[in-house]
């Protein structure tokens, strides 16, 4: 999957216990797509995951208002208090 948008936060940094670099961030989406041969306007907030080498390669590349591109998976993710929420993991991301 792609999906262009604006990060909306400061991006956050953390490593695992197994040392590995994990960046989180969210992106607003906004576009007009068409749908029944009619224009929409279209938006979204999308949870990003970035994890090892990319992750450390953002440390100090990302920051809230950039417009970005990320490619990548999307997969279910469910909080202990079983709220989920989809999550797009990177594995590529570039400033637009």
């Amino acid at each position: 999957m792609r999906l262009s948008g604006v990060v909306t936060e400061k991006p956050t940094f953390k490593k695992s216990p197994s040392g590995l670099q994990h960046c989180n961030l969210v992106i607003e989406h906004r576009s007009m797509q068409e749908e029944a041969e009619l224009p929409r306007n279209v938006f979204c907030y999308m949870p990003v995951a970035a994890s090892g080498i990319l992750a450390s390669q953002l440390k100090d590349k990302l920051s809230k208002g950039m417009q970005i591109r990320v490619s990548g998976f999307i997969t279910f993710h469910q909080s202990a208090n079983k709220l989920g929420k989809l999550v797009l993991h990177a594995q590529y991301i570039e400033q637009i």
